[in-house]
């Protein structure tokens, strides 16, 4: 339990971190901190205000109802209608690998991301020419939430915003007069009990699916192919059956290196609300480490060891409560296929020397991971 001098609590033990998930008093609804904000001519202020009605910035009855309504379009069985579109990319991506003359592949900027940005994209509809800058806005309003970005860091990200925002309502507007079958249309007509999505809960709901489908899984693919190639003998394990031993190496890739240490939706102390014997103020911002609580000592035997044979603990690399992420069916169903073909193809695939290297605007994911794809 720790008060940083950013200004909020940071909870990275197990039990406290699973608690506060769950914790009703510890609100998701971060835009009722701006409860009252008049809506300005600022287009900024304007995205922003949309940003907050996304249903993982809600809490019941709001939440209750958006996420239904995001669901229908998000079922498992839609997440299946991905997965031939899946396999096609990564065997294409592992292609052009192949194809060299030295037979090397760079697992971030040549598979995670451009199989996840494709399948991100696709789904919401960026067109084939926007989708590196719409990715790449992305990367400017993580800055929004770091506290040490520049003034200029700032601003590119606040334009960046009102950039996605705009260009989503584009496809919106394009659906609601030609429906097609994907999943803005499906969002355009969910509807339960007579209630439909609004256009913002529309747009902030496609802003969040892209995040956890683009931004979120490229990290998980990347970092848990480099923890496999840097366990060799977890590897071998992988490659002896990749069917039976992908569903524990995702489950402990997840666990040992999270993509994401922290969640990205802070909660808001709606009283006092003692966790592990703290009493948090209220009105305090609350983070929640999942990175830190999924190698907790007190959860996990040896917890500093990654091993996929692991006997499965519920973790809480996906959340856990009311918030549990929407997207990890699809986001595991990315890294298995990607996984599986890397170890099917090419079960001699070793790193190559010297070329991984951390990624300078944050420490818990990698900019290159360069691999061998065989001798």
């Amino acid at each position: 339990m720790h008060r940083s001098t950013y200004g909020y609590w940071l909870l990275t033990r197990y039990d406290d971190v699973a608690a506060a998930l769950r914790d009703a008093r510890l609100s998701s609804h971060w835009g009722r901190k701006h409860a009252g904000t008049p809506a300005a001519d600022d287009p900024f202020v304007r995205a922003q205000q949309v940003v907050f009605r996304s249903f993982n910035m809600q809490d019941p009855p709001t939440h209750t109802r958006l996420r239904a309504l995001v669901q229908q379009a998000f079922t498992r069985a839609a997440v299946d209608e991905q997965r031939d579109r899946v396999h096609r990319l990564v065997d294409e991506l592992l292609d052009v690998g192949a194809a060299r003359p030295d037979r090397r592949l760079d697992l971030v900027s040549e598979l995670a991301f451009p199989l996840t940005i494709t399948v991100a994209s696709e789904m919401i509809g960026i067109p084939t020419d926007e989708q590196l800058r719409f990715r790449a806005s992305f990367e400017a309003t993580e800055r929004l939430g770091d506290p040490t970005a520049t003034p200029e860091q700032r601003q590119a990200g606040r334009d960046a915003m009102v950039w996605q925002l705009a260009t989503i309502a584009e496809v919106v507007e394009a659906r609601r007069r030609s429906p097609r079958a994907d999943l803005v249309t499906a969002l355009v007509q969910a509807e339960a009990d007579g209630e439909t999505l609004t256009t913002d809960e529309i747009l902030a709901a496609l802003l969040t699916i892209y995040t956890a489908a683009g931004t979120t899984t490229e990290r998980m693919i990347s970092s848990g192919m480099l923890l496999l190639l840097q366990h060799p003998e977890q590897w071998q394990l992988v490659c002896s059956g990749p069917a039976a031993t992908l569903p524990g190496a995702i489950t402990e890739i997840l666990r040992y290196h999270h993509p994401n240490q922290q969640t990205t939706t802070n909660r808001l102390a709606l009283e006092d609300v003692t966790i592990g014997g703290v009493t948090i103020p209220a009105g305090s911002t609350v983070r929640v480490a999942l990175g830190a609580a999924n190698r907790d000592p007190a959860r996990w035997s040896d917890p500093e060891r990654f091993d996929i044979t692991r006997r499965e603990v519920v973790s809480v690399a996906f959340g856990q409560g009311l918030h549990y992420c929407i997207g990890a069916p699809l986001a595991r169903m990315q890294a298995t296929i990607a996984i599986q073909r890397l170890a099917e193809r090419f079960p001699d695939l070793r790193l190559a020397d010297g070329e991984v290297r951390h990624d300078p605007r944050r420490m818990d994911r990698y900019e290159r991971v360069l691999v061998q794809l065989s001798p």
